[in-house]
């Protein structure tokens, strides 16, 4: 039995270290499944799209119930129009970084361009908000202007936190694959963001 007692050792040594046979410390020698960059975006993801999917569920029962629809300002629908091509820049930048694998001027001023976009997408919520209340629409009138407010504030404050970590990338701009690196869990993030919009407006429009 030394043999097998000398296996079973072996694997418990491996899994103690977090370790295995492969010669670069992975279980198979291929090294790690997903960047870690990239597995938090997608935990952070998940957790962001159960907040929305239970406000999302709230917001329909409640509008439901009351039968009162609201009409979005029309800048909103300019808003989307603006976010979408935020989104379309920074795919831009992943393609053209992945492309010529440097970190160019027109890469950056692509990265600009959806960084401004970010911020003019945020401007615009803001006069959205103000023109609702100019008509006398607040957040108490009703469940449906009521769930705009709430939805579209905790979406701004994800795209706030979006815009961050993309000005973060000008940090390093000069290293070009920690750039690379950190791009990409960014830019799917940002995508993700221009996504849940799109079903938020979705929901506030539902009948």
């Amino acid at each position: 039995m030394p043999f097998v007692k000398a296996s079973i050792q072996r694997t418990w040594d491996i899994a103690g270290q977090g370790k295995a046979p492969g010669g670069d410390g992975s279980p198979w020698g291929g090294g790690p499944l997903m960047p870690t960059g990239q597995l938090f975006v997608w935990l952070l993801i998940v957790g962001v799209t159960m907040l929305f999917a239970a406000l999302s569920s709230a917001a329909i029962v409640r509008i439901g119930i009351d039968g009162r629809m609201l009409r979005l300002p029309s800048i909103v629908w300019l808003n989307t129009v603006v976010l979408l091509i935020s989104s379309a820049a920074l795919g831009a930048v992943q393609w053209h970084v992945r492309a010529h694998r440097t970190v160019d001027t027109l890469a950056l001023r692509l990265l600009w361009i959806g960084v401004g976009l970010g911020l003019l997408f945020l401007v615009g919520q803001a006069v959205a908000w103000m023109e609702l209340v100019r008509a006398g629409i607040g957040l108490p009138s009703f469940p449906a202007a009521s769930f705009f407010y709430v939805l579209s504030a905790a979406h701004g404050l994800h795209v706030v936190g979006g815009i961050v970590a993309l000005l973060l990338l000008f940090a390093v701009r000069k290293r070009t694959l920690l750039f690379r690196h950190r791009l990409g869990p960014v830019a799917t993030y940002w995508h993700f963001m221009a996504l849940v919009w799109i079903g938020l407006l979705a929901v506030l429009q539902a009948r």
